[in-house]
């Protein structure tokens, strides 16, 4: 097969719906701007496939996309062609750079001759619309058949001649016994048959079919069936009388004539070569070249034509012949396209998930070919839409691979190949984590600390994520590689789970640790503030029990109960670290009073002894 990247859009269709889509796609000039160089491919001849040669070598622009030709990327041995004799063409032409003018060959016969009768060294191929003949067959002639085209009866769109004709019709328009439209249904008017020049692939191919339709006999022409340039549409167009015959792609492309019913005729189109140039032009016609490819196939669709099928699926495109192509099994196959998306999720491996768009058709017994350059690595097999392996044990650092699809065995699938995708196999990184100091109290503030680095200890970018108590915090990796957490010193007492995961980069797989840090609770200071000396007539003495650790006293809570050796004296509640508390009546006399403390959640209970003096 042609090697250039598939397509992913099916063009297929009848040839009537791809013209009628596509409209006239004559190029802008017939012939190349400038005679051919050394090494380029030349051909001409035909004109029913001149446009598409044309598009075949220099690409065209089909449904709003532009598809390459076989000279896209092409700098010597590019493919040439020039057109027919038609009213917009020269007489004579120059087919290399250096050589003489030659009359231009007008037409397949024409064409072919300038290979043999006498053979022009300048020419490498014909164009062809009829199959070769014997004077052909004994030059050492062959005919890479590529194409189907019709044959139909053309006249104007407004025009005296019926919808339909019958075969004994057609037959004696051109033998001159009919001559009127009114003898065949349609309007008074004199029939004007025409037939393209001598030499014409398509007079050829006509006039045998003539044959076919008077029983195997020959149709002698009338003497009033005029010779025409094939293909122009000119002479029928603004002529209601006028009937010829026309190529139903070309006529669909002109969209200027109309195809009268009752006759249609297939036939192949070919390039003719030498037997000396067929193994030379077998990469551009044969089997396995471009012309043949399904890479070609909406560009000969484009011109009004439907493409062959090569022979793995059942055609004869490409198969070199000295005889009419009879098997017109056309190309059918999907168009399929691939992408490829590659990532490495550990270190040393890398994902693959392949797509394959086949248009909606099932893709699911085919298999695809993971390439790193030219050799297969791996294969994917299809599960839930797409194929997907891994791929372990890979080196560190940049790789591109391509995936490429290979349909089941005997299904209609064109495989095809992705772009190239590149990835990063990474490695796993260095972690080094800690938290600091390792034992804590309620109180302290602790850090929690990560540093990371490559395997040949530079300094890793990137950011860590923390968990400590569920709360997650992101921090960027610094210059040394190292991220840090504080946790505060209010945070209570109790066991934490703490997580650093380093989040990985282009190079490096993510990391993590993880563990528990316990913080203890605090022993606090105690301390009161109710005087020395009291009235023994007060109602009641207030002061206040002071419960502090440094720095986070106002996170204490909890209660302090006043006891008079083992009788509770007062109750009071902490609320950010104080209790305020009444004291009841005293008696004379020194009082010795303890102040306990409940504690809570972060703080020990402690308790702490003073006195009071009634007076």
């Amino acid at each position: 097969m042609f090697a250039r990247p598939l397509l992913s859009t099916v063009l297929a269709g009848s040839l009537a719906t791809a013209a009628l889509a596509l409209g006239s796609l004559a190029p802008a000039s017939a012939d190349p701007a400038a005679p051919p160089a050394a090494g380029d491919i030349v051909g001409v001849g035909s004109d029913t496939s001149q446009f598409v040669l044309d598009n075949l070598a220099d690409g065209a622009t089909v449904g709003g996309t532009s598809v390459p030709g076989y000279n896209a990327g092409v700098t010597t041995g590019k493919l040439r062609s020039f057109h027919a004799l038609t009213a917009g063409t020269s007489a004579q032409i120059v087919v290399r750079q250096g050589s003489q003018p030659i009359n231009r060959p007008n037409g397949s016969g024409q064409g072919k001759a300038t290979l043999y009768n006498p053979s022009n060294p300048n020419i490498d191929f014909a164009r062809s619309s009829s199959a070769l003949n014997d004077a052909e067959v004994n030059a050492g002639l062959y005919a890479y058949p590529f194409a189907v085209d019709g044959l139909g009866l053309a006249t104007a769109r407004t025009t005296n001649a019926p919808a339909t004709l019958t075969s004994a019709q057609i037959v004696g328009i051109y033998q001159g016994t009919i001559k009127n439209w009114s003898e065949v249904g349609g309007k008074a008017g004199t029939i004007v048959p025409q037939i393209p020049q001598s030499g014409s692939g398509t007079r050829s191919f006509f006039t045998s079919e003539l044959k076919k339709l008077n029983g195997g006999v020959d149709v002698t022409l009338a003497a009033t069936v005029v010779d025409v340039q094939e293909h122009d549409d000119a002479t029928v167009k603004s002529n209601p009388n006028a009937i010829a015959p026309f190529s139903t792609g070309r006529a669909e492309l002109a969209g200027t004539v109309t195809i009268v019913g009752g006759f249609t005729a297939k036939r192949a189109l070919y390039n003719v070569v030498r037997a000396a140039d067929r193994t030379r032009l077998a990469g551009v016609f044969g089997a396995d070249g471009f012309v043949c490819s399904t890479d070609a196939r909406p560009l000969i669709e484009a011109a009004g034509f439907d493409q062959l099928a090569r022979d793995e699926f059942g055609g004869v495109c490409g198969e070199a012949t000295q005889t009419a192509t009879s098997n017109f099994t056309t190309n059918e196959v999907v168009v399929t396209g691939t992408t490829l998306a590659a990532s490495s999720p550990s270190a040393g491996s890398v994902a693959f998930a392949a797509t394959v768009d086949a248009k909606g058709a099932d893709v699911s017994a085919g298999t695809v070919e993971l390439l790193e350059g030219t050799t297969k690595v791996a294969t994917a097999r299809f599960a839930q839409g797409r194929f997907a392996t891994t791929l372990t044990g890979v080196s560190a650092g940049s790789h591109s691979y391509t995936a490429r699809y290979v349909p089941a065995a005997g299904v209609l699938q064109e495989g095809s190949t992705s772009a190239a995708t590149s990835v990063v196999v990474r490695v796993a990184p260095v972690l080094r984590a800690g938290v600091s100091p390792s034992r804590s109290s309620f109180g302290q503030a602790r850090v929690l600390s990560a540093v990371v680095t490559t395997p040949s200890g530079a300094a890793a970018t990137g950011q860590v994520r923390f968990t400590f108590g569920g709360a997650r915090t992101t921090v960027a990796l610094d210059a040394n590689g190292k991220a840090t957490l504080t946790a505060g010193a209010s945070t209570p007492a109790g066991a934490y789970a703490i997580k650093m995961e380093y989040l990985g980069n282009d190079a490096l797989v993510p990391a993590s640790a993880s563990g528990t840090h316990t913080i203890q609770k605090a022993t606090p200071a105690i301390g009161e503030t109710f005087p020395s000396a009291v009235s023994t007539s007060a109602s009641g003495t207030r002061g206040t029990v002071v419960v502090n650790v440094p720095g986070v006293q106002q996170a204490i809570s909890g209660s302090v109960t006043i006891y008079a050796g083992s009788k509770v004296f007062a109750r009071g509640t902490v609320s950010r670290g104080v209790a305020t508390i009444t004291l009841p009546k005293v008696g004379r006399g020194t009082h010795t009073l303890r102040a306990v403390y409940s504690g809570d959640r972060s703080v020990n209970g402690r308790s702490q002894t003073f006195t009071v003096t009634g007076r």
